[in-house]
């Protein structure tokens, strides 16, 4: 069985998608959680994803993402209510998928407590 991200769709990672479907969704919220890598269709037709980076972001995702344009070819993202529960679903896609552009664990927010939910992760409690 493949792995799920519980993102989003794949969509390309440029201007026009960011403006699109970042920075003028209606379910805007400060913290989020992305992942980059490629799009190709596969044999049935289907958009494929392969998930290269996972981060969240406190903050302007937009803005972030704007970043990473011309690097990597597409994105998901998901808002989230709580930083909490964005370092929690990053820290589980991390351990999903082991992307290989990520150079170790995701750290906690700064000035949280947060421990990751993996609970067999030495950054877990």
């Amino acid at each position: 069985m493949r792995a799920n991200t519980g993102l989003g769709i794949p969509m390309p990672l440029n201007e026009h998608t960011i403006n699109a479907k970042v920075d003028n969704s209606v379910d805007w919220s400060s913290a989020s959680v992305f992942v980059l890598g490629g799009i190709r269709k596969g044999s049935d037709g289907k958009l494929r994803f392969k998930v290269r980076l996972v981060k969240h972001v406190d903050g302007d995702l937009g803005s972030t993402l704007r970043e990473y344009v011309g690097v990597y070819s597409g994105f998901r993202f998901k808002f989230f209510r709580s930083t909490q529960n964005a370092y929690h679903h990053e820290c589980q896609i991390y351990h999903a998928f082991n992307p290989r552009d990520n150079l170790g664990h995701p750290k906690a927010p700064r000035n949280t407590k947060f421990y990751c939910p993996i609970t067999s992760c030495p950054e877990g409690k």
